[in-house]
C-alpha cells in the first residue's frame, strides 16, 4: 500500500462504510474499487483488528481475503466472528470473500460460507462490476424486509 493513502478514512453520518481484510495486493485492487464505489475504508492488519474495528462500527460493505493474516478458510477470524453475530446485524452487511477456491459470483459458495459475494482473485480486475452486482442482489433481497422492519418501528 503506498504511503500517501491512509488506513482509516474517517467516517462521518450517510458515508458508505467498508472494512478490507487482506493481503497488500488484494487490499490495493479493492481499495481502489471501493473509492470508485464511493466508499470509505478502514483496512485491517490483522484478525484482531477486523474485529475490534467491527466491534464499533457497523460496516456497509465488508471485503475478506481466505487467507487472511496467514489463516485457512476454516480457521480466518473474521469469519469466524462474522458467522456468531446475530442475523440483526449480519443483514446490515454486505460480506465479500476473496479466494483461489472460489468462481466468481458463485452463489452456492457464498451461501456455504456464509457471505454474500464470492470472488476469485483473478477476476479482481472486474472487481467493481462484480460488487456492483452483488449489492445489487442484497439490497433487492433485504428492502421489503428493512421496510416492514421500519414500518413497525423495530429498527
Amino acid at each position: 500500500m503506498s504511503n500517501e493513502e491512509p488506513k482509516v478514512d474517517f467516517f462521518e453520518l450517510g458515508d458508505k462504510t467498508s472494512l478490507i481484510c487482506a493481503d497488500e495486493l488484494t487490499c490495493e485492487s479493492v481499495r481502489l474499487s471501493l473509492r470508485e464505489l464511493k466508499y470509505k475504508f478502514h483496512i485491517a492488519e490483522t484478525g484482531e483488528m477486523a474485529i475490534d474495528r467491527m466491534r464499533y462500527t457497523l460496516y456497509n460493505l465488508i471485503v475478506i481475503q481466505e487467507d487472511f493474516a496467514g489463516s485457512s478458510l476454516r480457521s480466518n477470524v473474521v469469519l469466524n466472528y462474522l458467522a456468531s453475530l446475530s442475523m440483526a446485524h449480519r443483514r446490515n452487511s454486505f460480506v465479500c470473500l476473496i479466494g483461489e477456491s472460489f468462481k466468481t459470483l458463485d452463489a452456492m459458495q457464498a451461501f456455504a460460507h456464509s457471505v454474500h459475494l464470492v470472488v476469485n482473485p483473478g477476476d479482481l480486475a472486474n472487481f467493481t462490476a462484480v460488487v456492483k452486482k452483488g449489492l445489487a442482489e442484497f439490497q433487492a433481497l433485504y428492502r421489503v424486509y428493512n421496510e416492514t422492519l421500519a414500518a413497525h418501528g423495530a429498527q
